[in-house]
């Protein structure tokens, strides 16, 4: 199947979600896909919150992102929630290649919760968004910290990848796309 566009649906709070649709399109353009928004808030799946963590299980908001896809090549549901999977503290995000969707959690990259500027925020959003559509489109995890597949367990990892693939990621990429 050609790929050709990626839905964006928020996750609880709309405001949050549309104020950085600007970067969520950047990371759709990264890989030449079109970018949509959808301008509706899905309410997050009351069954996957944890009140002991005080985070959401991204599983289980990953299957509820699946049930949406309907028509979408992928789809991405964006979130300011904490989100978490088992054996795991938390996770900036989470991608199903063999469904199409993925779940990003933007409450970790969040503004004033590291003091940085706002630019700083708008680029963590953008490599974490475009780090899960690669997953989507076939790339795994990057040994090259400076690659934006590299796999972040902190947000000063995510500031340290820039946000492009390495010549490695771009070539198993041009492999998978033909």
């Amino acid at each position: 199947m050609l790929v050709k566009e990626i839905v964006y649906i928020p996750l609880g709070s709309t405001l949050r979600t549309l104020a950085y649709e600007r970067e969520l399109l950047k990371a759709a353009s990264l890989y030449s896909l079109n970018g949509r928004v959808l301008n509706v808030s899905v309410p997050l799946n009351e069954e996957s919150y944890n009140p002991e963590r005080r985070q959401f299980n991204a599983l289980i908001l990953l299957d509820q992102v699946s049930r949406m896809k309907k028509g979408f090549d992928l789809c991405m549901g964006v979130t300011a929630s904490d989100i978490y999977v088992p054996q795991m503290n938390f996770v900036f995000g989470i991608a199903d290649v063999s469904r199409g969707c993925a779940v990003l959690s933007i409450f970790r990259l969040t503004f004033g919760r590291y003091e940085e500027s706002q630019d700083i925020f708008r680029e963590r959003v953008l490599k974490e968004a475009a780090h899960e559509l690669g997953h989507l489109l076939g790339l795994s995890h990057c040994k090259d910290r400076n690659c934006l597949m590299s796999f972040s367990n902190s947000v000063l990892e995510v500031d340290t990848k820039k946000p492009i693939l390495c010549e490695r990621c771009l070539n198993v990429l041009k492999m998978l796309s033909e």
